[in-house]
């Protein structure tokens, strides 16, 4: 993330749970928490969120029975929300610190965490080069045969039809190739108040499972959320919905360390 995107997250760190109520957003919580649970008995285990935000991930993971709990964010602001809004937030040790470069300063046991959490984390990437510093924080602070869940966005459907407009609470504008090839940056505004938005990258899936797979991780699968996502009176209205699942801005990776 440049200097000019940590700016705009300290600008917004205040505000940004906001958009969880978004519909776009809130499906993508739902989905994240059903998976976690499918994937393992999470009771005493121990979690590394990179980028964790103001803390909802390791509050989520901490629900689950996890008690070694570790975030790490660029934005001091986010980091401080964190501590002022999380109920017994010592149970957290938390830092400041840019994901995408070695986090050896900040004291981590290599090969020590069942899971790592990363929601978004990994379309912060404006290059290669950069989305390999990801992985390779991923991979270093993975146990052997870790669980790694992220939420991304769609990269098969850049600028699907359900973000063109602010019907499910967030659009997707500006979208600009980069000048790499690699892939596309984009201006993503949510309908909230206050209102929040930033710009985003996706990079293509080929560069971004050829930089998992280097930097020792295997991608098992990827998770579109599905109709099961709604409350039983969301899904009597589903014609409304419909457009958020034909085409999903967001879907989870799963992976695993190799």
């Amino acid at each position: 993330m440049s200097v000019t995107g940590k700016q705009v997250y300290d600008d917004v760190a205040g505000d940004y749970d906001v958009i969880w109520g978004t519909p776009a957003v809130r499906i993508m919580w739902t989905c994240l928490d059903r998976n976690l649970q499918k994937l393992g008995d999470w009771n005493g285990a121990s979690v590394l969120d990179l980028a964790c935000g103001t803390g909802i991930g390791l509050r989520e993971a901490r629900k689950l029975g996890a008690t070694a709990l570790v975030g790490v964010d660029i934005s001091k602001e986010m980091i401080e929300v964190c501590k002022a809004t999380t109920k017994d937030v010592d149970q957290f040790q938390l830092h400041v610190a840019d994901c995408s470069q070695p986090l050896d300063h900040l004291g981590l046991q290599p090969a020590s965490f069942d899971l790592v959490i990363g929601m978004w984390l990994l379309n912060y990437a404006e290059s290669a080069s950069q989305l390999e510093g990801f992985w390779s924080n991923i991979a270093k602070y993975l146990k052997p045969s870790g669980t790694f869940v992220g939420i991304i966005q769609n990269q098969e459907k850049f600028h699907p039809e359900s973000m063109k407009t602010l019907k499910y609470g967030a659009r997707e504008t500006n979208i600009e190739g980069l000048a790499s090839g690699d892939g596309v940056r984009m201006h993503v505004e949510f309908d909230t108040t206050p209102k929040v938005e930033f710009d985003t990258y996706v990079l293509k899936q080929e560069i971004f499972e050829r930089t998992a797979k280097s930097a020792g991780i295997m991608i098992t699968k990827y998770v579109a959320p599905d109709k099961s996502v709604l409350s039983a009176e969301e899904q009597e209205n589903f014609q409304w919905w419909e457009e958020l699942f034909v085409e999903w801005p967001n879907q989870l990776v799963i992976a695993k360390k190799v």
